[in-house]
């Protein structure tokens, strides 16, 4: 367990309980952890631990010039993504009619989404645009269909996962609360000097 933990934790693997379970309970063993944390120690790397969301991943130690290309790279992968999700988190707050954030061990069914956005053209008018833009663009027109692409599209990306094939209960991962920590990183950095197409980038991303 020791080598499968370490593997997901450095290709970028949240581990919560929801996500991966053996992973997160391995974790939880302090004499476990402390000899993951070592080992990524050596590697430069911290084994880090997100209280809010009781989840752990890697991060670096320090950024500099033996970095700065992975983290550029890691950083552009997200940007491609953010928008979108956090599109999906507020077209998912609407037709919920609910003030709670999607975190960590949240309960999605996506069956009970399907009558909001039928009978309400707004909804319908957003999710349409949100699946003409990446990572949820596709070419089906039924609402359904498209609800159905995005849920399975945010399982792939391990955003959402199902106790069951087939089972429409979605339980969220704390890939969502990463999220929530870039959005309050990036309104904390607003008066943080960036080069000029980084700056244009982030301004895209506050809207």
């Amino acid at each position: 367990m020791f080598k499968q933990t370490v593997q997901q934790l450095l290709t970028g693997a949240i581990i919560c309980e929801t996500s991966f379970a053996d992973e997160f309970e391995y974790l939880k063993a302090e004499e476990n952890n402390q000899r993951v944390g070592d080992f990524l120690s050596n590697l430069d790397r911290d084994l880090t631990y997100m209280d809010s969301a009781d989840a752990y991943y890697c991060t670096f130690k320090q950024v500099d010039d033996s970095n700065t290309a992975e983290l550029s790279a890691l950083f552009s992968e997200m940007r491609s993504t953010f928008r979108p999700l956090v599109e999906f988190l507020e077209l998912l707050l609407t037709a919920t009619q609910t003030d709670l954030p999607l975190r960590a061990k949240s309960v999605v069914n996506i069956n009970e989404l399907f009558d909001p956005f039928e009978h309400d053209q707004t909804l319908r008018d957003q999710l349409r645009r949100l699946t003409s833009i990446k990572p949820f663009k596709t070419n089906k027109l039924e609402t359904r269909e498209q609800l159905v692409f995005i849920f399975h599209k945010l399982e792939e990306m391990r955003y959402l996962v199902r106790k069951n094939t087939g089972s429409s209960r979605y339980y969220a991962t704390a890939r969502f609360d990463i999220i929530y920590l870039l959005i309050e990183f990036l309104n904390d950095s607003e008066q943080v000097e960036l080069p000029e197409n980084e700056q244009h980038q982030q301004e895209e991303l506050l809207f």
